[in-house]
């Protein structure tokens, strides 16, 4: 099963953002939770994460190198 920060991290850089709803994130127009508010604060300390003013999750330059480390370019 893939770890729920790379998940998110992947519906970030796919969407542009993820949506803060009911203590989980999801992807805009999505029904199924990405991951939990937690986890998203947890990549926010990190760096991986930024939150807007708006509420929504967008991914940050350290988040991207993070996907790049996960699956390197071959």
């Amino acid at each position: 099963m893939e770890k729920p920060r790379i998940r998110a991290l992947r519906q970030a850089r796919l969407y542009g953002y993820l949506i803060d709803r009911t203590d989980r994130l999801y992807y805009p127009g999505g029904s199924h939770p990405v991951c939990s508010v937690q986890t998203a604060q947890e990549m926010v300390r990190a760096g991986w994460l930024v939150r807007r003013p708006d509420g929504r999750y967008e991914i940050t330059p350290a988040g991207l190198r993070v996907l790049e480390l996960e699956h390197p370019a071959a």
